[in-house]
């Protein structure tokens, strides 16, 4: 069971123009568009679901806004716990211009007061209660934090998790990952520029640069790193094994939720992590030609050339 927390939900609405540029044009018009209830955990959520898997997507359920994104989720069957919060849930907003450039603007979200975050954790916590038992339970910390939200609140997740015995995977930035990590949280799932932010250095120009930073990161605090690096692929390491996955260059269709595609794709099932990198590349790949925020069909285009190798292992002392 995978269970999603998405602390700053929002409704995705994608324009298509046929326009090569915005340029200093006043006026589009859209040859299309899409609205679809999204966040980073949402997303992941809803690929699994996509893919047959058992998941429940948590959010906080803020204004008229909130409550359509509620109704999205619920005509597409996927199961979800939403407390209701103050204010209005974001709207984010991307449009597709030929030849794969996608502009992207994200709302600020809705203000979660100390009782909307008791509130989202009740949540979480009856959720993780009834996973009890199952073999793989995970919950996945993903997105920007809400305002009002600070690292602390990361900390408290990650913990009630580890108290339900669930392992906990955070997709996540800036001082949230880092108290994530301090909380002993299981997976982390930076970009590289991320993961450069935490250690407070130049971002790495190589796989091999990255991959020395997330090694560094999993030894000291014992944990696994997923390092994701756009057109170069992705790295992961526990400190000793390190594998690179990668693949063929391809033309993006839409790049919003490739990323959680990705980590949909690493949890979807217990393996290797050669196995979980194959599938977690087929799956963010597959959503870079999808031209909606979420891939219908996870995983179903783009797999072709897709390549894991083992870059640098050490002995475990």
């Amino acid at each position: 069971m995978i269970i999603t927390l998405t602390l700053n939900p929002a409704l995705d609405l994608t324009y298509h123009l046929a326009d090569d540029t915005l340029g200093a044009v006043d006026v589009h018009r859209s040859t299309s568009q899409t609205l679809e209830a999204s966040g980073k955990g949402i997303n992941v959520s809803r690929d699994l679901h996509a893919a047959g898997l058992a998941t429940a997507a948590v959010f906080p359920s803020a204004g008229a806004t909130g409550r359509h994104l509620a109704e999205l989720l619920v005509a597409e069957g996927v199961r979800h716990a939403a407390p209701a919060s103050s204010g209005e849930t974001r709207i984010n907003s991307t449009v597709l211009l030929p030849h794969g450039q996608t502009i992207k603007i994200n709302g600020p979200g809705a203000a979660l007061t100390p009782v909307d975050v008791g509130a989202v954790l009740d949540a979480v916590d009856q959720e993780l209660t009834q996973a009890g038992g199952e073999e793989e339970t995970w919950l996945v910390i993903s997105g920007s934090l809400a305002p009002g939200a600070g690292p602390e609140v990361v900390t408290a997740f990650v913990e009630l998790a580890h108290r339900h015995t669930a392992r906990c995977a955070v997709d996540i930035s800036g001082p949230a990952l880092a108290a994530a990590l301090a909380a002993g949280a299981d997976l982390l799932a930076p970009n590289e520029i991320e993961l450069a932010d935490l250690l407070g250095v130049p971002k790495p120009t190589s796989v091999d640069e990255t991959a020395a930073l997330a090694r560094r990161v999993a030894l000291e605090y014992d944990a696994q790193l997923l390092v994701s690096m756009g057109k170069a692929g992705a790295i992961h390491t526990d400190g000793f094994s390190v594998i690179h996955g990668g693949g063929p260059a391809l033309v993006p269709v839409n790049t919003a939720g490739a990323g959680d595609a990705f980590l949909a794709g690493w949890l979807a099932a217990a393996g290797t992590p050669s196995e979980r990198m194959a599938r977690a590349m087929q799956w963010g790949r597959s959503a870079c030609l999808c031209p909606t925020t979420v891939d219908p069909r996870p995983g179903s285009a783009g797999t072709e050339g897709i390549t894991v190798s083992q870059i640098e292992t050490a002995e475990r002392p």
